[in-house]
């Protein structure tokens, strides 16, 4: 059990890492910091490899069993309290890559508005009300950003 203690160790140190790099890509698509973007993109791709690794490790660690009931029926409390932490971790870092990945399809959408603009192309989808008088889409591109 104790190899098993040091693998979520190491998950949970690789997921701190992990949200870490998802911390700074927020603060350069919110900053408009493209030059850094490019190397935490390469960052956070060796720490999703190495986390895949550990996972795999993880997964072999239980003999096939529901990892949660496994390590609830070891009654290892260091182990259950470590995956407790490990688990809090990995899911800031799930929420915190929704939110990046939300942050990225809008400056997405608004390059290719800017586009659209400046090219003279008329956008037919950014009309508030349609012809019978129904709201079409939102004229805000910020709506469905959580921060």
């Amino acid at each position: 059990m104790t190899a098993l203690l040091s693998l979520l160790q190491n998950i949970q140190k690789t997921s701190q890492q992990l949200l870490n790099c998802l911390q700074q890509e927020k603060q350069a698509l919110n900053n408009s910091q493209l030059d850094k973007l490019n190397e935490i993109s390469c960052q956070k791709q060796e720490l999703l490899e190495q986390l895949s690794q550990l996972d795999q490790q993880r997964t072999a660690s239980s003999s096939g069993k529901n990892f949660n009931e496994f390590i609830n029926s070891s009654n290892n409390q260091a182990l259950i309290n470590q995956w407790e932490i490990t688990r809090k971790y990995i899911t800031e870092c799930q929420q915190l890559n929704e939110i990046n990945g939300r942050l990225i399809v809008k400056r997405s959408q608004i390059n290719q508005d800017i586009l659209s603009i400046l090219s003279g192309r008329k956008e037919q989808d950014n009309e508030t009300y349609n012809e019978q008088g129904n709201q079409a889409k939102s004229a805000s591109l910020l709506s469905g950003i959580k921060a």
